[in-house]
């Protein structure tokens, strides 16, 4: 049974696969594997602001430690602040323990590699083969835990704060910018408004108040409706959204437009082509990177490598073509000069430089991209047939393709985690496409339910 997703394992507490013993047997399957991938003896657990990450965290310590792996338990930090840190040290693997941007009923556990990675596809699936062969004690020691060795999340912390300060490098800092700090009562709500005083900008800072049950609850990324009334009110230069683990960023700009991962990619991307930094002059963005990018791409003259959905293979890609740049539409960016995961604080902080580089607003400097209308249908499916099978779906596809007119895009796909076929278009006009996806839908739905 398949318990790894995307983004590690994901489900609510108390309920499979996240509930105590499986979160048991994730541990002590993981310190098998990963042992043998190193000589390190050493594991640094991070988590976000969720009421149940310490209890999470805590099972956890208490089974690597029980093995003889030393766990240095940083407390709250944004996953990326885990990713750094253990590129840092002599460690074995460092895991977080966080839902990301979904509600605060869920949580997760997702690991990374020693080199600040996350984990291959391969590492994961040798742990998940041991998981339901492993046997330990049906009682928990409480006394195990006093061999993790807790250090201060202040120590580490601290470090990974300094970092990001040390990422920007006008002497200036961010002293001319007035900003709203949007932290989604997450992983980001103790560090960034400190990090962002500290580089001398006016900030003032929303939903950093966090409770256990408020992560990302009508706020942050996912929810930027009330950043652009606070950007509004203030007369801020713009507004920076994180999601509940940090590792997404989207931005609001001085007249209230939401910019995507879309727009930071391509502001950076010209930014870094202009002072001959993009090397290869290439980036890596997602099949779903709207259609506007990839023309404004194209106008500025540097090549996109098309990535699946999912920053690992983002990384991937970039690795592969030694990119520096890449990310997704939903906030993930990867500076990758810097780290190689996804960092919202870090890339609101060089978006951030390279405006004020620029002396431009993110209203002007957006406007080298022309978002194009998108529609996106989930529709449920009994079984996942190859699309190359379904014939006609894909005349479907390609009719609704020839009334585009190439100014446009159609997109089918299943989910990666559930029973979903996808069918994505984008065009100049809301209407039409509306009603070219909802005729591909329904022909794939009706077609796959036949096939069955």
């Amino acid at each position: 049974m398949k318990i790894f997703g995307t983004d590690g394992v994901r489900g609510v507490f108390g309920k499979f696969p996240l509930d105590v013993k499986m979160i048991r047997a994730i541990a002590v399957s993981a310190a098998k594997v990963l042992k043998k991938k190193t000589s390190s003896n050493l594991v640094i657990i991070g988590r976000d602001t969720r009421q149940s990450g310490p209890e999470i965290a805590e099972i956890l310590s208490s089974e690597f430690s029980s093995r003889g792996i030393e766990v240095w338990d940083v407390g709250v930090i944004p996953t990326p602040g885990v990713s750094y840190l253990v590129s840092r040290y002599p460690v074995n693997a460092g895991i977080v323990v966080s839902a990301s941007h979904n509600p605060f009923t869920d949580n997760g556990i997702k690991f990374f590699s020693h080199s600040g990675t996350k984990l291959s596809d391969k590492i994961e699936a040798e742990i998940e083969k041991n998981l339901f062969k492993t046997s330990f004690p049906t009682a928990a020691n409480s006394g195990l835990l006093k061999k993790a060795k807790i250090i201060n999340k202040c120590d580490l912390a601290g470090e990974y704060s300094k970092f990001l300060e040390s990422s920007v490098v006008s002497p200036r800092g961010l002293s001319d910018l007035k900003i709203v700090l949007d932290c989604a009562n997450g992983a980001t709500s103790y560090i960034a408004p400190e990090v962002f005083r500290n580089l001398g900008a006016d900030i003032v800072c929303v939903n950093n108040r966090p409770n256990g049950k408020n992560i990302n609850c009508k706020c942050g990324s996912l929810h930027p409706e009330k950043l652009i009334a606070d950007v509004k009110k203030n007369r801020a230069d713009l507004g920076i959204a994180f999601d509940g683990d940090g590792d997404r960023v989207v931005f609001v700009d001085d007249k209230g437009n939401v910019r995507d991962g879309d727009y930071i990619i391509s502001i950076a991307a010209y930014c870094l082509k202009k002072k001959k930094l993009l090397r290869n002059n290439v980036v890596a963005a997602t099949v779903m990177a709207n259609l506007g990018f990839f023309k404004a791409m194209k106008k500025c003259k540097i090549d996109v490598i098309k990535t699946s959905v999912g920053d690992r293979y983002v990384f991937e890609a970039m690795k592969q073509n030694d990119a520096v740049l890449g990310g997704e539409q939903s906030g993930h960016i990867i500076f990758r000069e810097y780290l190689p995961t996804g960092d919202g604080m870090l890339s609101a902080l060089k978006i951030t430089e390279m405006l004020l580089e620029e002396g431009k607003t993110l209203f002007n400097m957006s406007s080298m991209m022309e978002k194009y209308p998108q529609v996106l249908i989930n529709k449920k499916v009994s079984s996942k047939i190859p699309l190359e099978k379904l014939p006609d779906t894909q005349n479907a596809v390609l009719s609704a393709e020839k009334k585009l007119k190439g100014d446009g895009r159609v997109l089918v796909r299943y989910s990666g985690t559930e029973n979903l076929i996808r069918v994505m278009i984008e065009g100049k006009d809301k209407g039409i496409i509306n009603k070219l996806a909802s005729g591909i839908s329904k022909v794939a739905v009706n077609e796959i339910e036949v096939l069955s």
